[in-house]
């Protein structure tokens, strides 16, 4: 009886420590904020490559970015070809900022959210949107293209285990 015991602390202690670390998905309420991009088709294969121009082009103009680099996908990778993916990189800007042509400047308008704290390498980034997807519809919600990935290092310096990406998926009720 006591090893049975001892056995069901530590599954306990284990379960605890593995968990520690996992963020929840939570749906919170959203501010509109404003954001310079730069469009892209195809695989997501080609987004480093894409970050580079946009960012040339967004130093180019003269623009100041209100915080990280944003991923923005408007349409789910598992519906279309590859081929067909549409999404953009980008930066939140203030709301006066002016951009030009390949950048567009885009006033976001959804109020509710379900947001999550992802840690770990972009390709398993997949099981992260299955778990807030999952989540939306246990709430009774539905979710409101594009959602966005908020890139909060570095790849190029941190450690693909420990990158952190803040995942936005815009909802509303059914």
């Amino acid at each position: 009886m006591k090893k049975t015991f001892l056995l069901f602390l530590l599954i306990v202690f284990v379960s605890f420590v593995l968990s520690a670390g996992e963020e929840e998905v939570v749906i919170k309420d959203m501010e509109p904020f404003s954001y310079a991009a730069m469009d892209f088709t195809g695989s997501f294969e080609k987004m480093e490559q894409s970050i580079g121009l946009f960012m040339k082009e967004f130093f180019k103009q003269g623009l100041q970015p209100a915080g990280p680099v944003l991923g923005v996908y408007y349409n789910d990778p598992s519906q279309v070809k590859e081929e067909d993916l549409k999404w953009a990189v980008g930066f939140s800007v203030a709301k006066d900022t002016k951009v030009q042509a390949p950048l567009k400047k885009v006033e976001t308008t959804f109020k509710k959210a379900a947001v999550y704290l992802y840690t770990g390498p972009y390709e398993k980034m997949d099981k992260a949107y299955e778990k807030i997807f999952k989540y939306i519809e246990d709430k009774g919600c539905k979710m409101v293209w594009p959602c966005y990935d908020k890139y909060l290092n570095n790849p190029q310096t941190v450690k693909p285990e420990e990158l952190k990406t803040e995942i936005i998926v815009p909802v509303e009720k059914k």
